[in-house]
């Protein structure tokens, strides 16, 4: 009984650990940006349009998944357009308006 219960317990925390490290979708967060606020997330998606000007320690880009996009803000060098790649960070909006998110970003918590 002990090694099925092992087996169990091993299969649940993959199962879990699997889950967390699975990205979630932009569309997922633009639906519902109240519940993403100040959340940290993972994305995956297919950069473009980056842009690092001279007087902000950010640079930006735009992350697309297919189901939608996102900018990105990052104190890292910026990705090149068109590679895909993996990002985990915090969704932030710049402001609400009549109940409304408006100007959704992600923080991007890697150093």
């Amino acid at each position: 009984m002990n090694g099925a219960r092992s087996i169990l317990c091993v299969a649940f925390l993959a199962l879990a650990l699997g889950c967390s490290l699975m990205p979630t979708k932009i569309a997922e967060i633009r639906k519902n940006p109240d519940r993403y606020e100040n959340q940290s997330v993972t994305l995956h998606g297919k950069v473009s349009g980056g842009t690092k000007l001279p007087f902000m320690t950010e640079a930006f880009y735009q992350l697309d998944d297919g189901s939608g996009s996102i900018t990105v803000a990052t104190h890292n060098a910026l990705p090149p357009d068109g590679k895909q790649i993996r990002v985990r960070g915090t969704v932030k909006s710049a402001f609400k308006f009549a109940g409304e998110t408006h100007g959704l970003v992600l923080m991007d918590d890697s150093k």
